[in-house]
């Protein structure tokens, strides 16, 4: 039996959490083609017979704007130690970024495998590939070299094995039955979140947040009930999520409400309100609040 904790990091909009949906099978972390969706360390649980994987989705790595900015970066920087294995998680951008060579000698630091997954690689040429499998070979930090496709799911079987190769011998840390350490009331309120990036993907930027106000569970009618709050910045942003005669947040409401439904298994009563909460994302203590960081 093999089982431990493995960190998946990257730069922003690579595939992480795509990757990591494809494994699980369940969506457990959101996706967006908008770059620094993923907010929380999530930890996602892989179960098969004789392994236990134990991903943690991180935000991914880029150069802090605001006070948000920087909590992204530091969620990143944090559970390398503890970890069992690194996977580090590229496009085939052909050399190595400037700014990934600082975060390369902390990863350098820890006494763990490295491993480099290239994603994307079915929209990208066999030479792209080659030569950015060559450019951070060059690095020397890493054990092995996957190119993969976490859409198409292309190489991911094959990066799963090698994942569980380098996972040391171990009982399992979590129930089988477990797919992720968040509760509910997480999961729903980044379901919405997800929707309203793809539906606000040109008009809105990185200032909305999403919390679940309460949810249950009405037995007598197979009916499941959540009360979302969603939060920006500004006046001028509430309109955009609302949209004329409602007609965005109704398109918000309804996709988020599908996959509420495929994840509580019955219908689905959703109700969103839209709250301005001025400049949340530059104070520290309404982003912990409102985005459920986690205090270190």
């Amino acid at each position: 039996m093999k089982s431990g904790f493995v960190h998946l990091l990257g730069k922003s909009n690579v595939g992480k959490s795509t990757f990591i949906n494809r494994i699980i099978g369940d969506k457990v972390t959101i996706t967006s083609d908008k770059p620094q969706t993923t907010r929380n360390r999530v930890k996602c649980i892989y179960n098969q017979d004789d392994a236990q994987v134990i991903f943690l989705d991180t935000p991914g790595l880029h150069e802090p704007e605001n006070s948000l900015g920087s909590y992204l970066v530091e969620e990143a920087r944090k559970g390398i130690k503890g970890s069992d294995l690194l996977i580090y998680m590229v496009e085939p951008w052909k050399e190595v970024l400037s700014d990934e060579r600082p975060f390369f000698k902390k990863i350098a630091g820890q006494d763990v495998d490295v491993v480099l997954l290239v994603n994307k690689v079915d929209i990208h040429s066999p030479a792209e590939i080659a030569k950015t499998l060559e450019a951070y070979e060059e690095e020397g930090i890493f054990e092995e070299y996957i190119p993969i496709s976490a859409l198409t799911g292309d190489g991911v079987g094959s990066a799963l094995q090698v994942i569980i190769n380098h996972l040391p011998e171990g009982e399992r840390l979590f129930p089988r039955d477990m797919v992720t350490d968040k509760p509910l009331g997480f999961l729903i309120s980044e379901l919405v979140r997800e929707k309203i990036y793809k539906l606000t993907y040109e008009e809105l930027p990185y200032s909305v947040a999403t919390q679940t106000r309460s949810y249950k569970k009405r037995e007598s009618e197979d009916l499941f009930e959540a009360f979302v709050d969603i939060y920006v910045v500004r006046n001028s942003q509430k309109g955009i999520i609302i949209g004329e005669n409602g007609k965005k947040i109704k398109q918000i409401g309804r996709r988020a409400r599908e996959d509420l439904e495929k994840l509580v298994g019955s219908k689905v009563y959703l109700d969103l309100k839209v709250k301005v909460s001025k400049n949340w994302n530059r104070k520290t203590e309404t982003i912990e609040s409102l985005t459920g960081f986690e205090s270190e």
